[in-house]
């Protein structure tokens, strides 16, 4: 029975490869037997890279103290320590469980195995040594990745490059919505399910680009819900019958590539969550179209040495937008996007001497695309604070956050950046989340950086969220958040600086954390940190909408007064008492004051 495409559901987000790679390189030249086997997963442990303290599955048959060294991660791991944990979890086959977690880096081309030794390729330690990017990375490889190829023995009989022939079969589609009237919004996630994932062979394209519109003329016509899922299940077990568990891999397998695709920038998802439609990214149709021009789709023949050199090497796809007449092209079409954002906000128009050389071009597409971000972040504050009803949709999606298309960390964090937009009268708002060219984030911010930076007149404040509640809270965001803070106050001396820290409960030992930090000190210094829940920040966003709605202005100062009563409670009694009563409170007697300007 065949299989649907997909990515590796070993690593659910892609955004852990690196760090699998990181470790993959710790036993590089070593023979692949059941002992490295084993030892890599041990040190995946001890890097604390493979189990989930999420799940309290995870935890079966660990004693407390293992439980508690997984969770702190303040605290090193020894080999030995990882060793007992690995062994404690008694597993079936210990083997495999190393296999499986070197199986994604191996079928993603970051790491050789082919003469029974541990080789980290060319792709993979230009990866590692930060040569390239996360997204040239993924970009390049889901390019290449091909069905049949001469080292997997899944999907023989495709002849099919899945990625370029998903971006085809989605342009296809939006031609034939437009030639037949009907609105071009790319695939529904029903839709990716069943005819992009099921798509192998490159000549069919034509042929189920009409069955999706087919399908999505039927099902739009049904009278209800029910009667949807009635012909969505029934369309399914005749479509893919040859499949295998296509009703389960048709909804997983989706959000896992979707979650790979976006990575590489060249697809974007469009309408509110719960209607979310996955369309190519009209910002780089330069390259897609250069991209479909000159690559049909098909598998290439390659004996299995040739095969692996070339999926193991960056650059051995020739990108056919390379050139400096393409590259000018592309950089010309972001001038125009960045001046449609500078008109609408009111800015100077951008316009420079177009480069004639290859690397110069390049430095200034980088360059450019990153300013346009930066104007994207303004047309947020811009759109939330001339459109009331925008603030409803801030509302309502953090009020379902666990329930939005993207990963709840992930949306969290975008939808707090929207919320500090809305609180208006600041100078820069400026979100460290990896975002493709439509602004949307694909990964929270890395490692070593605040959430988001919130620029003032008067103060400046980092901004750090987490869908943790439980003690895993205190574990992974007690210190960090702290130690963001410092460097943050340490580059930004000229003012005073705040933590705004949002997650759906306060854990107490978070809590006490951060109230020893503002009542005493962390080192040496006391901080002004501001915890509070999603719950809070939503109940913030009420009451500047009644400002808004009262047509008086919002400023800066009042979110400065919030932060600086909730700050100064904490002087005043103890932990437990502040997350139980003083910050409600505290937050109460400015709801109150700030109804009075509403008034």
């Amino acid at each position: 029975m065949d299989t649907l495409w997909s990515m590796t559901t070993t690593i659910r987000e892609a955004e852990r490869i690196p760090a699998f790679l990181k470790t993959a390189k710790e036993i590089e030249n070593e023979e692949w037997n059941t002992e490295t086997q084993i030892k890599f997963q041990i040190l995946l442990i001890k890097n604390r890279e493979y189990l989930n303290t999420d799940s309290t599955q995870t935890f079966n048959g660990l004693k407390e103290e293992q439980i508690n060294l997984l969770k702190d991660k303040s605290i090193e791991m020894s080999y030995e320590q990882a060793k007992s944990i690995f062994n404690a979890k008694n597993y079936s086959d210990p083997p495999m469980r190393g296999r499986q977690s070197m199986s994604p880096l191996e079928k993603l081309g970051l790491v050789d195995r082919s003469n029974r030794k541990i080789v980290i390729t060319d792709i993979g330690n230009k990866l590692l040594n930060n040569e390239i990017t996360f997204d040239e990375f993924m970009f390049e490889q889901l390019l290449k990745l091909q069905y049949p190829n001469a080292v997997e023995t899944e999907r023989r009989d495709w002849n099919s490059k899945p990625f370029v022939n998903t971006l085809r079969l989605i342009k296809k589609v939006n031609e034939l919505c437009e030639q037949k009237g009907i609105k071009a919004k790319g695939l529904t996630k029903i839709e990716f399910g069943i005819f992009a994932l099921s798509l192998n062979n490159y000549a069919e394209i034509d042929n189920v680009a009409q069955k999706v519109i087919d399908f999505r003329m039927n099902y739009e016509a049904k009278p209800n819900n029910e009667a949807k899922e009635i012909y969505r299940k029934c369309y399914i077990s005749q479509y893919l019958s040859s499949f295998q568990n296509p009703e389960n891999n048709t909804k997983e397998y989706t959000d896992n590539i979707i979650r790979y695709m976006r990575i590489t920038k060249y697809i974007y998802l469009r309408g509110k969550y719960g209607n979310t439609c996955i369309d190519i990214e009209p910002r780089r149709m330069v390259e897609i179209n250069s991209i479909l021009e000159n690559d049909d789709g098909h598998a290439i023949d390659m004996e299995k040495a040739e095969w692996i050199r070339y999926f193991s090497t960056y650059g051995a796809y020739d990108l056919p937008f390379d050139t400096v007449e393409k590259l000018q092209e592309i950089l010309q079409n972001i001038i125009s996007d960045i001046n449609s954002l500078e008109e609408k906000l009111n800015i100077d128009l951008t316009s420079i001497i177009m480069p004639v050389s290859k690397p110069e071009l390049k430095s200034k597409i980088a360059e450019l695309r990153a300013y346009r971000t930066n104007l994207q972040n303004l047309e947020i504050k811009y759109d939330y604070s001339n459109d009331l009803s925008k603030i409803d949709e801030a509302i309502e999606a953090l009020s379902n956050i666990r329930n939005l298309d993207l990963k709840p960390s992930i949306a969290l964090e975008k939808w707090t950046n929207v919320a500090l937009n809305i609180i208006n009268d600041s100078l820069l708002i400026k979100p460290n989340s990896v975002v493709g060219d439509d602004n949307e984030p694909t990964f929270t911010a890395p490692a070593g950086v605040p959430d988001i930076e919130c620029y003032y007149d008067d103060f400046n404040a980092t901004c750090e969220v987490t869908m943790l509640s439980s003690r895993d809270q205190w574990y992974n965001e007690g210190q960090p958040v702290m130690r963001h803070l410092r460097d943050f106050e340490t580059a930004n001396a000229d003012k005073v600086c705040y933590c705004l820290f949002v997650a759906p409960s306060l854990h107490r030992d978070t809590i006490n954390t951060y109230h020893q930090s503002n009542k005493y000190e962390f080192e040496g210094a006391k901080q002004k940190i501001v915890p509070i829940t999603i719950k809070q920040l939503i109940e913030i966003l009420k009451i500047v909408a009644k400002i808004k709605e009262a047509h008086r202005e919002f400023k800066h100062e009042y979110i400065k007064e919030l932060y600086d009563n909730i700050v100064n409670s904490a002087l005043e009694t103890d932990s437990i008492k502040w997350i139980e009563e003083k910050i409600p409170e505290a937050l109460n007697n400015w709801k109150s004051a700030m109804n009075n300007i509403a008034a």
